[in-house]
């Protein structure tokens, strides 16, 4: 009996000749394609990490300049005799305790951190009290206009009181600041007892205009001595 896988292919009751598909053809164009996609989309991924984390770091490192600059802040208003913080450190430069401008002021710098555009004095950080500017009238002599030998008054004055009637709710105002259960119109600059402050700090950041604000209050806490 004869086989037929002894017949030459092609002769007559041969089996057809089947073609094998090699295992290791290759890849196809497709399948590069979208390997390379998805490389692109993880190296994306990756770098956009890579960003935000930078990004993030910085954050926190102006986060913390401002957060310290505050704290140092208030610790050398706190070494001040405290009748004399408010005038050392308001916006008027007249009233300083040591004479006019010797004070330091309620503007500061923080190195490291930029300044708005529209900054004062082109600084970062400010300290803000329940302040209020009046118009008050200049003392005699102030050299106001004169006509046919007459004085005709001096011009008014704008000085910043610390008022008690202050609307201002995150100092926690209006409230009594010198202790006599009254809240009233005059200016306590001298005679406070109890000192509200914020401490700001607005600076320009990669991701715009950021603030930090730090708010508290001053108060004196003298003993009493007992009389002998």
């Amino acid at each position: 009996m004869r086989s037929s896988a002894l017949r030459p292919p092609g002769s007559p009751g041969s089996l057809p000749r089947v073609r094998g598909v090699r295992a290791n053809s290759g890849l196809s164009l497709i399948e590069i394609v979208v390997a390379l996609s998805v490389l692109v989309v993880a190296a994306s991924i990756f770098c956009q990490t890579l960003i935000s984390t930078a990004r993030m770091r910085h954050l926190n490192r102006e986060n913390a300049l401002a957060a310290d600059a505050a704290r140092v802040t208030l610790e050398r208003m706190r070494n001040e005799p405290f009748l004399e913080i408010y005038r050392d450190y308001n916006e008027d430069p007249k009233d300083d305790p040591g004479g006019n401008g010797t004070g330091p002021g309620n503007r500061f710098e923080v190195a490291g951190l930029q300044p708005l555009d529209d900054a004062p004095q082109g600084k970062v950080g400010s300290i803000v009290f329940p302040t209020m500017a009046v118009q008050v009238s200049a003392p005699a002599g102030g050299g106001g206009k004169k006509f046919g030998g007459v004085s005709l008054g001096s011009p008014p004055v704008t000085e910043w009181h610390l008022r008690e009637d202050v609307v201002d709710a995150g100092l926690g105002m209006p409230r009594d600041l010198n202790g006599n259960n009254v809240i009233d119109t005059a200016d306590h600059s001298k005679d406070y007892l109890v000192l509200p402050v914020r401490v700001r700090i607005e600076w320009k950041s990669t991701t715009g205009a950021r603030r930090f604000e730090l708010i508290t209050q001053l108060g004196d806490f003298r003993l009493e001595e007992e009389a002998p």
